[in-house]
């Protein structure tokens, strides 16, 4: 008799470690499923605007035990002005018409290389080649996107001193000064069909293509783009 009662303990505690066995691997599975799609659809949103240099490094928190079973998820961004870099929040729909939504957080990091000074650069130096080497970050955790290529930088002055590795953003550094404030300087006017040539004097310093003022006789003022030493164009 107590052969055949722990015989029959045995199978009912088989039988309940199949089935919560079954109930892990499915929800395991699951899980997987929820993390792909949340993967493709977070890869695909940031390959838009990516550069075709970036690497897309996407990682998915895993939902919680809370999270529940979804069945045939479609990720979305809760907000249309989601942008797809850094830490992200991505509603699930879940279900054959989508009637459950969770949410879900991801991180995604678009590795990109960009030009940083091998030393430290003072402000008003000019930037030659030497003075630059390339470093590969997270492009996605920063406020503005760095200077990639050597022309755009090559042939400029740095606005504000520059610590070596670091990041270099356009507003940190500006084409040389051609126009200093007080110049004469010959304006440019044109139009269809004409082109008028007079002289004024620079309110403002700058470099080619800066915009600045510039003052004709004592009172009108009005802005022009600087076009090369001592001349600037009339921005209508």
């Amino acid at each position: 008799m107590q052969a055949i009662v722990k015989k029959l303990f045995f199978i009912l505690i088989g039988g309940a470690f199949i089935c919560t066995s079954m109930v892990v691997n499915a929800a395991f599975a699951n899980t997987q499923e929820i993390t792909r799609a949340v993967q493709n659809f977070l890869y695909q949103q940031a390959s838009r605007s990516t550069s075709a240099n970036s690497e897309i490094a996407i990682e998915v928190f895993a939902p919680s035990a809370q999270f529940g079973a979804c069945e045939n998820p479609e990720p979305f961004f809760p907000s249309a002005n989601q942008e797809a870099a850094g830490r992200v929040s991505v509603g699930v729909r879940c279900g054959k018409n989508g009637e459950q939504v969770r949410y879900v957080q991801a991180q995604i990091s678009l590795l990109s290389r960009y030009l940083v000074p091998v030393d430290d650069i003072r402000s008003g130096t000019l930037i030659t080649a030497a003075m630059l080497t390339s470093a590969k970050g997270d492009t996605g955790r920063m406020r503005n996107q760095p200077i990639t290529r050597f022309e755009d930088l090559v042939g400029l002055v740095v606005r504000r001193n520059l610590r070596a590795g670091q990041p270099i953003y356009e507003q940190m550094v500006q084409a040389p000064e051609i126009i200093a404030r007080g110049d004469t300087v010959r304006i440019l006017a044109q139009g269809t069909g004409f082109q008028i040539e007079r002289e004024g004097t620079a309110v403002d310093s700058g470099g080619l293509n800066d915009t600045i003022r510039i003052r004709i006789g004592n009172r009108e003022m009005l802005e022009a783009k600087i076009i090369g030493p001592g001349r600037v164009v009339v921005i209508n």
